[in-house]
């Protein structure tokens, strides 16, 4: 799998390549699949996002990414993403599938993580009617990934199956 994700500039951008790489050989399904894993999905329609500090008083819900970003992107009509953060503090494993928004001035706004942690995204930015469409046949806040407050949902077999058509 070789990265393509717009925008990609600067070390930061370098590490959440090589962690695609990486988590990309994780994959479901057989060659037939658009996409054998997420990591692939978003190294192919995703983009890279520098962070940027939490614009708004309420605190960081960590652990709850997906139904925060969701939530956020609704009340504020800023556009969902979903992908991988980079959090070097974290480690051994400083990359993990993850859910922010972006502003409508182009900003990332993630009410999940304290300011600081994250050092890069990359992701998928996703449109409300087809977010709600994927949540609701889901049962889920996660659109393309598992959603560790509702794991049963998995991964999106369909969309790594058939490709993204959006």
């Amino acid at each position: 799998m070789a990265a393509r994700l717009v925008d990609m500039d600067g070390p930061q951008a370098q590490e959440l390549t090589k962690w695609l790489a990486l988590y990309g050989q994780l994959q479901v399904g057989d060659v037939s699949w658009a996409h054998r894993s997420f990591a692939d999905l978003v190294a192919e329609h995703g983009r890279y996002y520098p962070p940027a500090p939490w614009p708004q008083p309420d605190p960081p819900r960590p652990g709850q990414c997906f139904q925060a970003a969701s939530e956020w992107a609704d009340r504020a009509d800023w556009t969902y993403v979903e992908g991988f953060a980079l959090a070097p503090a974290v480690a051994p494993f400083t990359v993990f599938e993850h859910a922010w928004c972006v502003t409508r001035d182009g900003q990332v706004a993630d009410p999940a993580l304290p300011d600081g942690l994250a050092t890069g995204y990359a992701g998928i930015p996703i449109d409300s009617a087809f977010r709600h469409e994927q949540q609701g046949k889901r049962g889920t806040h996660a659109v393309f990934t598992s959603d560790p407050l509702n794991p049963l949902a998995g991964l999106n077999e369909d969309i790594l199956r058939n490709g993204l058509k959006h």
